[in-house]
């Protein structure tokens, strides 16, 4: 089931739930995070055990996604939660061709199912 959310421009963002482990690296510490959904903009993790990030801090992320073997390397920023004890949004930054076409196949397969 997708659900939908108002991005800053007024778009509709089409997210897919997502539960899987990340490995989400601050300056430079992999730290285990549990997603909740993905869009092609970004995704929403449930806080572990991890120190405080500041607003707009750049994190990298590593995951394989559902039915996939490829290992995905996105840049993230924070956009919301980044004090919360919840979880953290983040949206995706310069992402390259490879990885934005396996995200989008993805995304694209799951709408289709």
């Amino acid at each position: 089931m997708q659900t939908e959310a108002r991005i800053p421009n007024g778009r509709v963002e089409h997210r897919k739930p997502l539960d899987i482990y990340v490995n989400k690296m601050i300056n430079g510490v992999p730290h285990l995070a549990r997603t909740r959904n993905i869009s092609r903009q970004g995704i929403y993790l449930h806080r572990l055990l991890e120190p405080r990030t500041p607003a707009q801090a750049r994190i990298a992320l590593e995951f394989v996604l559902p039915g996939t073997d490829e290992v995905l390397w996105l840049d993230a920023e924070i956009v919301h939660g980044r004090n919360t004890r919840k979880g953290v949004g983040l949206r995706f930054v310069d992402l390259n061709p490879r990885d934005e076409a396996l995200l989008c196949g993805y995304l694209d397969e799951s709408d289709a199912a």
